[in-house]
């Protein structure tokens, strides 16, 4: 049924109101924001390693920004039962297990204080009251009641990442101290991500990636150098980035990989769990394809697994940016042919340019041995290499973040921290096909020059 207006003669017309106001202020409306969940850590679960039974696992997480609450995300990937959860607490850390006083809150799910959570499937926590800033760690308690082998991410010597009691030692999420957890790892175990709740800010960084991403023979990882980076800008225009890297990981699963020994499902197959579904994700930066060539995959296959990340990321509706392939080369404990490297330099160009992704950063470039008079781009530079001639150790993992032009990302151009070594290009160094030099980056050559091929590398020093 149509509505019309009510007949102005039915009604007696009222006298118009004096008015003691000569001009009337505009009204105002106040829109509060929503707030949005964003992810500010996370780690990739990778493997079942171990068994849990009436024991307590605790978790450090050092989130990217900051919020006024928290949430928890706790993953069952690699357990052989459900995971029963009979309780969960969250606190800022103090020092190693211990957590400062008053800090510490009850973790719940769903309003309950316990849960369980199926075979290969995780659960979010009910947000949690406490407001964290950037660069803070938490410490995440998980009391496991049932016998479950524990979901982890197998990697790397270094800092400690979690601490745990002895199976039969009961349910310690109440304390604040380190009473009870006798051994440390530098493995995560089963919290795979951490929210901030934010009424400002922008969208969190996701980085799908193999060891290099991971932290694999070095104690500094290229992310945490870019948070660093991102963390020195004013706080309205600070993003997370999230390491979801896995040592080991491939690309595809086109041919037989590590998956089953710790290097977590191919990066296509995860790429959902660990980017796609996490809240608030506006980017994902994708660094993987060299494990795919080690392992005997073509140029071809792990192009065509590139074009399929980059389908599925734009089906989300986020941006994808992509990252060249190291140089490497034979080292005592892996052979690299030059079949692979022109594997890799194949791969490199189209990354390059084929215009699939929404920008490129080029850490090729960025660590091949073009400095300080060398020019041998199909290497990677001596200071920054870690000893294995494929992983960079500090200085390089340095050197790859300082290289990222921050615009990118979305951001503004951020600082850069300095530097480890010192470098200088080398003049009139050439580069290869999809590692140009750093003096000539917007010129990509169709094949080495005669100094640089693969048969011709320099000693190892």
């Amino acid at each position: 049924m149509a509505f019309r207006a009510a007949d102005s003669t039915a009604l007696p017309r009222l006298p118009k109101p004096v008015s003691t106001t000569t001009h009337l202020a505009p009204v105002t409306t106040t829109t509060t924001p929503t707030p949005v969940w964003r992810v500010a850590w996370g780690s990739a679960m990778a493997w079942g390693f171990g068994i849990a039974s009436n024991a307590t696992i605790r978790d450090l997480a050092t989130v990217g920004v900051g919020g006024s609450q928290i949430r928890i995300r706790i993953s069952n990937q690699y357990g052989n039962q459900p995971l029963v959860i009979g309780a969960a607490t969250v606190g800022i850390e103090a020092q190693g297990a211990a957590i400062v006083p008053g800090t510490l809150h009850q973790v719940t799910f769903s309003g309950a204080t316990g849960t369980t959570i199926p075979v290969g499937g995780y659960l979010y926590s009910d947000p949690v009251p406490l407001a964290v800033s950037s660069l803070q760690t938490l410490a995440v308690s998980v009391y496991v009641s049932n016998p479950d082998q524990v979901t982890v991410h197998p990697c790397c010597v270094g800092s400690v990442s979690s601490y745990f009691s002895s199976n039969g030692a009961g349910n310690l999420t109440a304390g604040v101290t380190s009473s009870g957890f006798v051994a440390a790892s530098p493995w995560k175990r089963l919290v795979d991500a951490v929210d901030v709740l934010q009424t400002s800010g922008l969208g969190s960084i996701v980085v799908i990636g193999d060891s290099i991403t991971d932290g694999y023979n070095t104690t500094l990882q290229w992310v945490e150098v870019l948070q660093r980076r991102i963390d020195m800008l004013p706080p309205s225009e600070q993003r997370a980035v999230i390491n979801e890297g896995i040592t080991a990981n491939t690309l595809t699963g086109v041919v037989p990989n590590d998956d089953s020994k710790g290097g977590g499902q191919p990066g296509l197959a995860r790429l959902q769990r660990d980017a796609l579904s996490q809240s608030g994700v506006s980017e994902v930066i994708l660094f993987l394809g060299t494990n795919d060539l080690w392992f005997g995959a073509t140029a071809q296959e792990v192009i065509a697994g590139l074009q399929q990340a980059v389908n599925m990321v734009h089906q989300a509706g986020l941006r994808i940016v992509g990252v060249t392939l190291l140089p490497r080369e034979t080292s005592p404990s892996e052979l690299w042919t030059p079949t692979q490297q022109t594997y890799l330099e194949q791969v490199n160009n189209w990354i390059l340019t084929s215009g699939a992704f929404d920008a490129v950063l080029d850490f090729a470039t960025a660590v091949a041995d073009v400095y300080n008079g060398n020019c041998y781009p199909t290497s990677m530079f001596y200071p920054y290499d870690s000893g294995d001639h494929l992983h960079p150790n500090p200085a390089g993992q340095t050197a790859m973040a300082n290289s990222i032009d921050t615009t990118v990302l979305g951001l503004p151009p951020a600082p850069t921290v300095p530097p480890l070594v010192p470098v200088t290009p080398t003049p009139g160094c050439q580069g290869v096909l999809g590692i140009p030099s750093v003096t000539t980056t917007t010129t990509t050559t169709t094949s080495p020059p005669p100094s640089t091929t693969s048969a011709q590398r320099r000693p190892r020093h």
